[in-house]
């Protein structure tokens, strides 16, 4: 049986996302606010919608090789960054893609954790 996380847009200011794993007892946050990451590039309507892919790419590359020797793993804060934000060019892929990768099912809701939430989940 696959182990279920949950992912959440982030209860801290100045994270993006938190991924709560129950079976685990976690919660992790991951993305700095603000910042641009693969998935708001290929974003049309994101404020950090880059047009050139080549530039787009160009700026992956160079996020993913910032950050290669970043403590890595399905808790790793980096990782999650890597696989849902800055592999695929939207968070559903991404989200697909960590899901194969750890044999995981991801529920992505759309709304901001709570602390309701999380005592239900944790």
């Amino acid at each position: 049986m696959k182990d279920k996380y949950y992912l959440f847009l982030s209860d801290r200011p100045s994270k993006k996302y938190t991924m709560l794993m129950p079976s685990n007892n976690h919660i992790h946050r991951f993305g700095q606010t603000g910042y641009r990451d693969f998935t708001r590039m290929n974003d049309k309507s994101s404020k950090h919608y880059e047009s050139n892919k080549a530039k787009r790419d160009q700026i992956k590359s160079n996020y993913l090789k910032r950050h290669a020797k970043d403590p890595k793993g399905r808790h790793s804060p980096s990782s999650m960054s890597d696989i849902l934000l800055w592999n695929k060019p939207t968070l559903l892929e991404g989200i697909q893609s960590y899901e194969r990768k750890y044999n995981v099912e991801i529920v992505f809701s759309n709304k901001r954790l709570t602390d309701a939430i999380k005592k239900k989940l944790i």
